[in-house]
């Protein structure tokens, strides 16, 4: 007769639950990180055409800029923030704030995601259009810049189909209508000093091809960290692939001028991106770069490489040290906002019932 393990109740069951979740975690992590190493060999002989000894070159200024978004929720309306900041070597040189008070409004955080990125994208065109060398980082993919403005896009088109937009659109379309009237985002991507660098990248079209029994566990940047010796990179391809359909598309935006020949330009500049995974040394991974062609060839690729390689200046930092200042920088936003609310419930107390106030303004739930 046997007799089957009870589950804790009561008290002890959380408890037991946390161990549990430990156990198996560890456990699906040691069967990952086994595959790793018994495929070690396997891949780098798969993939062996495809690596390449880095070229050096000159090492030139480098500028990142990142951007951030906030809310603070209330009970009648929502705080809503956006930053940008660009940071050459370790001084900041630009910044963009936007603050604005709008009303429940469903899916905000996807249309303020949008609105950082074209944020992002308007600060980077102002600092190529100020300097005639040195290299630009960009925080975060262009595929992922691509796929939010698109959600912002999108909406935006959805609710100027009418002609009647929502009112709080006011704030957000002066941004939006110099963002393509000054064509910001197609001289980024024809600019031929632009790197973008995502920090948290999720491409796994190699490990889906190579190491499918590991889809889902890992990605490609983890796949080439464990493949590519220090000072090694993978040749580039394209950052489009020919399965991937343009995103730029299922829709037509009446409230955006010439917006056809706009997008043909967009999607004409993603067309002359590329990607490689590059390790710099035997103490950090591999870094996923997005790079236009004009940069893939061994000049001035070597220029890219040895401009990355020097700005990174401390091993707890996995990022160039201007895109980790930048990216501090615009974290500070959610401390800022949350003071903004703050402040504005204090004056209007001075004037209006601390009742009125709280029930428009308050928190929509009790604050940790």
């Amino acid at each position: 007769m046997t007799s089957e393990r009870v589950p804790p109740l009561g008290t002890a069951a959380l408890p037991a639950a946390v161990l549990g979740a430990i156990t198996a975690c560890a456990e699906a992590c040691r069967t990952t990180l086994l595959h790793l190493e018994q495929d070690r060999d396997r891949l780098r002989a798969a993939l062996d055409r495809r690596i390449r000894p880095a070229p050096d070159g000159p090492v030139r200024r480098l500028c990142a800029v990142d951007g951030a978004h906030a809310t603070v929720p209330a009970a009648g309306a929502t705080f809503a923030a956006l930053a940008a900041a660009a940071v050459e070597e370790a001084t900041l040189t630009d910044q963009e704030v936007l603050v604005q008070l709008v009303p429940p409004v469903e899916e905000l955080e996807s249309i303020l995601g949008g609105l950082r990125c074209v944020l992002e994208l308007r600060l980077l065109a102002k600092r190529i259009r100020a300097t005639s060398s040195g290299l630009f980082v960009l925080d975060g993919s262009f595929y992922s810049v691509l796929i939010e403005i698109n959600r912002l896009l999108v909406r935006y088109a959805q609710d100027h189909r009418r002609g009647k937009p929502p009112a709080w659109w006011q704030s957000f379309r002066p941004l939006i209508e110099a963002f393509f009237r000054d064509e910001d985002w197609r001289l980024v991507l024809e600019c031929r000093r632009v790197v973008a660098h995502p920090k948290l990248a999720t491409a796994a079209d190699d490990v889906a091809t190579l190491a499918p029994h590991l889809s889902g566990t890992i990605t490609d940047r983890t796949l080439w960290s464990g493949v590519l010796n220090a000072g090694e990179y993978a040749l580039p391809v394209s950052l489009i692939r020919q399965d991937r359909p343009h995103l730029l598309t299922g829709y037509r935006n009446p409230a955006v001028p010439d917006f056809g020949e706009r997008r043909t330009a967009i999607e004409h500049g993603y067309g002359q991106l590329y990607v490689l995974y590059y390790r710099p040394d035997t103490v950090g991974p591999a870094y996923r770069l997005e790079l236009p062609a004009p940069l893939i060839a061994r000049e001035p690729l070597g220029a890219v490489l040895a401009t990355f390689r020097a700005a990174l200046r401390v091993h707890s930092m996995q990022e160039p040290l201007p895109q980790f200042l930048a990216d501090a920088i615009c974290r500070q936003l959610g401390h800022a906002l949350a003071a903004t609310a703050e402040g504005a419930r204090t004056r209007l107390q001075h004037e209006f019932d601390l009742a009125v106030v709280q029930r428009y303004l308050g928190p929509y739930r009790t604050p940790r």
